[in-house]
């Protein structure tokens, strides 16, 4: 298994991936719609669109894997929202071409396919900390799509003995996330305020929400750690198993900029059904691996100033 294909290696999760799958000593071989990469980690990469069910065949069959991790997807729920057919089709279509080529491939291959935490939907305080023998029960098109995608792995374990390892990843950031997400948009409005390139206001969505948050760095540990580890036919909640209020986390971020700003809700940032609370159950990849999310919330939280900062220096300037 010293080889691994990721999918989606040039997103935001990927690179983090494939750098803590090559410090384990793995040759990493990357797949993406761009249509080049200089990630350093890469043995080889190839620019490929996943829904084309021959295009995976060829590259598959050159890499011969002996484990895919499958990132690529479309991964924002607010966007779902607004594509919900798109969403679907492009989050379960590549899916099935991976588990293809592992179900005629023979054995030796393993495929991560990381789901999201989202799957579960909106849940009861007393529902907390959600475990993974909790059914599903998605609210966004998102969600939908991961959930059909947990499916299809456990038809693929569950029929064709195919050695599929799935995740419920929940809330990670870290730098490079786009301004898409909560916590990157926090902190870019934050840096934009204090570099004067906006007013002192920031805009938001509801900041009442708590989430479980894990540094993208630890996350890309957790998957090396269930490439290697994780149980086939399994699922997993990739979490740290602390949920953190919105409004605290922005709270902090003016307070490592040093800015006060005006808060604003924006009522196009909110979405309908929105769980109060999210917070995973760890215990399970725990134990199965010995991974356990180390990254303190504060260190993600600097990060993500810090690397706002650098990218909008030049426009300050």
């Amino acid at each position: 298994m010293k080889r691994v294909v990721v999918t989606g290696c040039g997103g935001f999760v990927g690179p983090h991936v494939s750098s803590a799958l090559a410090k384990s000593g793995y040759e990493v071989w990357g797949v993406d719609l761009r249509e080049k990469s200089d990630d350093p980690s890469l043995r080889r990469y190839f620019s490929c669109d996943l829904s084309q069910r021959e295009a995976v065949e060829t590259i598959l069959r050159e890499a011969a894997p002996g484990a895919i991790v499958h990132l690529a997807a479309q991964s924002s729920a607010g966007r779902s929202l607004k594509e919900p057919f798109a969403t679907i089709t492009r989050n379960v279509m590549p899916a099935l071409n991976i588990l293809e080529y592992a179900r005629t491939a023979g054995k030796g291959v393993r495929v991560l396919a990381v789901g999201s935490g989202d799957v579960y939907g909106a849940v009861a305080p007393e529902d907390l900390p959600l475990a993974e023998t909790r059914p599903p029960r998605p609210a966004n098109p998102y969600a939908l799509s991961k959930a059909i995608q947990e499916q299809v792995c456990a038809q693929y374990a569950s029929a064709y003995g195919v050695d599929v390892v799935v995740t419920r990843s929940f809330n990670h950031t870290g730098p490079g996330q786009r301004d898409t997400f909560v916590l990157p948009s926090f902190a870019r409005q934050i840096v934009e305020m204090r570099l004067g390139l906006r007013e002192p206001r920031i805009d938001v969505g509801d900041l009442g929400l708590k989430r479980d948050f894990t540094d993208v760095r630890d996350v890309a540990e957790a998957y090396a750690a269930l490439v290697e580890r994780g149980g086939g036919g399994e699922v997993y909640n990739v979490c740290s198993g602390v949920s953190y209020g919105l409004r605290g986390l922005l709270e902090r971020m003016c307070a490592i900029a040093a800015v006060t700003p005006e808060i604003r809700v924006d009522a196009s940032r909110l979405r309908p059904e929105e769980a109060r609370e999210l917070r995973g159950d760890p215990s399970k990849v725990a134990r199965d691996t010995g991974w356990r999310a180390s990254t303190p919330i504060e260190a993600t939280l600097e990060s993500l100033v810090e690397y706002w900062s650098r990218s909008l220096s030049g426009a300050a300037k």
